[in-house]
């Protein structure tokens, strides 16, 4: 598995991982973005990993636990829509949340009727985020 171009980010320190925390997967080809989010998550308790394209979140999901994924629906190669039709086939039990800078009707209907639990409109605001986060697992 490749590692280039890729940034996984777990915890602030390997040795605060919990691993009875929810395990969140980050894509989104904006690092910063990307980033920002993680960090949030990290801060709120979750345990993370980033993927700034849609081949790499599909290496982390075939080798690490992910209990949900945040998926950016447009992203050169891989979109998000690619991405959660990969985990509804190999990986179901893995919740997915779209975000989007583009929020229309069509995105949101689609992205239910791939599996997607939830549709979140960028920018994010990451307070209302970490409560459709935490619906997730309630």
């Amino acid at each position: 598995m490749s590692t280039e171009g890729r940034h996984i980010v777990e915890t602030d320190s390997m040795d605060g991982i919990d691993a009875t925390k929810p395990w969140i997967l980050v894509v989104d080809d904006e690092r910063v973005v990307c980033d920002a989010i993680a960090r949030q998550l990290r801060k709120a308790g979750y345990n993370t990993h980033v993927a700034y394209e849609g081949k790499e979140a599909i290496e982390i999901l075939a080798g690490n636990r992910i209990d949900l994924a945040l998926l950016d629906i447009r992203m050169p190669q891989t979109n998000g829509f690619d991405i959660l039709k990969h985990i509804q086939k190999h990986t179901p039990e893995t919740k997915s949340i779209m975000m989007t800078s583009y929020a229309d009707i069509k995105s949101a209907v689609d992205s239910i009727a791939y599996g997607a639990v939830d549709i979140i409109s960028k920018p994010v605001d990451l307070d209302e985020m970490i409560l459709t986060i935490g619906k997730c697992f309630a």
